[in-house]
């Protein structure tokens, strides 16, 4: 008689007793790596609550050095003043926000980036305001940045008083004025710097006086660099006759208003 040995193998019962023992192992094995994990972080909770109290007591990191990059036109004694209180405080205790909050307060700082370093130092980058115009408000005159903010009294000590002189503008008047500068010192340089004084016209004009040529131009902000350019070949032409003022706001064409021409006398004109 034949058996079929390979069958009757696989009908054989379980070892009852070996998988309770293995099972035993695996939960042991579950239970270990569990308590591990515990300990561990038990252990870096512990040591964390440490680290806090060590640096936030310990005196080795009180800020004894105050370093200052960036400030060229920023009053040195203004910024010791708004720093000095820092002096002797905890280096992880110090709120960066504050910081920059009291030095955000003095005129010509536009940014400010603020580093701990250990054990005892805070640097501080100051990134400074642009003056791209000088504002007339009242009897002050103040320096005005890209975005049009008059941040910082004209001192003879500081900045550059030979910036464009903006008057009679207000808000977004202002704001448009400070624009067109801004955009004439990125596009034309020369023409930036011919530009002694300039008053808004709404909706769209301003009037500009030209050191060059020593009189009241007249213009749109479109297309400003090449009528302004044609306006100079246009004098050139005549051999750089005095004129009373020049008006570009119009197309195809640049108008000029000679000094010397008898009142009554219609306007020059002259195709750009």
């Amino acid at each position: 008689m034949n058996f079929d040995t390979t069958a009757s193998r696989f009908l054989r019962p379980p070892d009852v007793a070996r998988l309770r023992r293995n099972q035993r192992r695996i939960q042991a094995q579950r239970f270990l790596k569990i308590a591990r994990n515990v300990v561990l972080a038990a252990a870096a909770v512990v040591g964390a609550i440490w680290a806090y109290r060590h640096t936030q007591s310990n005196e080795r990191f009180a800020v004894r050095t105050i370093e200052i990059d960036g400030a060229v036109h920023t009053s040195r004694r203004a910024l010791d003043l708004a720093t000095q209180r820092y002096v002797g405080l905890n280096l992880f205790q110090i709120d960066i926000a504050r910081v920059q909050r009291d030095l955000g307060g003095l005129g010509w700082v536009r940014r400010i980036d603020i580093e701990k370093k250990l054990p005892d130092t805070l640097r501080i980058k100051i990134s400074e305001r642009e003056p791209v115009a000088l504002v007339r408000t009242g009897e002050r005159l103040l320096y005005v940045d890209e975005e049009g903010v008059g941040f910082a009294e004209l001192h003879p000590s500081v900045g550059d008083d030979d910036l464009p002189l903006i008057s009679d503008a207000f808000g977004a008047e202002l704001v448009r004025t400070v624009t067109l500068l801004r955009d004439l010192r990125a596009r034309d340089r020369e023409l930036y710097s011919r530009v002694s004084e300039v008053w808004p016209i709404p909706p769209r004009g301003f009037a500009m006086y030209d050191r060059q040529i020593g009189a009241v131009v007249y213009a749109n902000d479109d297309d400003l660099v090449s009528k302004w350019r044609n306006l100079y070949a246009v004098l050139q032409a005549e051999n750089n006759p005095k004129i009373q003022y020049a008006d570009l706001r119009f197309a195809d064409r640049v108008i000029v208003k000679m000094l010397d021409v008898p009142a009554g006398q219609p306007v020059a004109r002259s195709d750009s």
